[in-house]
C-alpha cells in the first residue's frame, strides 16, 4: 500500500474501494486500472486500519441495479480463490452467510498483506512498499473457526436452507 492510502481517511478509502474496479469483474474497470493482487493489498490495507469490507459491498450494492449486484459474490469467489484452490473450497464457502464469507475475506488479507522495505539504487532510497505473502498462513483453520460459528450461531439449519443460499452463490444475487 503506498503513502496515499495509508493517509486516506478511511470514509474516504471505502469510497474508493466501493466501485466497480472491485466488484464488478465484467466491467472494463476489472482489469484496465488494477491488477487483481494490487486490489487485495488496497483491501488488506483497509482492514487492516479497521475498515470493513460488509460496508464497503453494502455501500457499491446500494442502488445498483441486479445486473451490477450479482456480480459481488462472482469477484468475493475470485479474491478468497487467490489464497486457496477452488476445488477444495467451493462447496464450503458457499454454505456460508454472505457476511461470513466477507470475514474470511477479511481475516485471508488481514493475515497476508505485509508491508516490506525496498532500496531503490538508481534514487539511493529507501521505499515501503505492500506485498500478499501466503506462506505461513492457515487458511484451513481460517475457514474452520468460521464455519464453526456459522455451525453454532444456526443449529437448526436444513439441507434445504444451505441448497437455497448456494443457488443465491451461484446463480443469484446475495445483495
Amino acid at each position: 500500500m503506498n503513502e496515499y492510502f495509508k493517509n486516506l481517511p478511511l470514509e474516504e478509502y471505502e469510497a474508493i474501494l466501493a466501485n466497480r474496479e472491485y466488484w464488478d469483474d465484467f466491467s472494463c474497470e476489472w482489469e484496465q486500472y488494477s491488477t487483481l493482487e494490487q486490489r487485495l493489498i488496497r483491501m488488506g490495507g483497509f482492514v487492516q486500519r479497521g475498515g470493513d469490507l460488509n460496508l464497503v459491498i453494502l455501500r457499491y450494492a446500494e442502488g445498483r441495479e441486479y445486473t451490477y449486484r450479482v456480480t459481488i459474490q462472482s469477484c468475493l469467489m475470485k479474491y478468497i480463490e487467490h489464497f486457496v484452490s477452488k476445488d477444495q473450497w467451493f462447496m464450503r464457502i458457499v454454505r456460508l452467510e454472505k457476511e461470513e464469507a466477507v470475514k474470511l475475506l477479511s481475516e485471508l488479507l488481514k493475515a497476508t498483506v505485509k508491508d516490506s522495505c525496498e532500496y531503490d539504487r538508481y534514487n539511493k532510497k529507501y521505499y515501503s512498499v505492500s506485498l500478499l505473502e501466503t506462506k505461513g498462513v492457515d487458511t484451513e483453520a481460517m475457514l474452520a473457526a468460521i464455519e464453526k460459528e456459522h455451525k453454532e450461531s444456526h443449529p437448526n439449519e436444513t439441507i434445504e436452507m444451505v441448497r437455497k443460499r448456494a443457488r443465491g452463490w451461484i446463480w443469484g444475487s446475495l445483495w
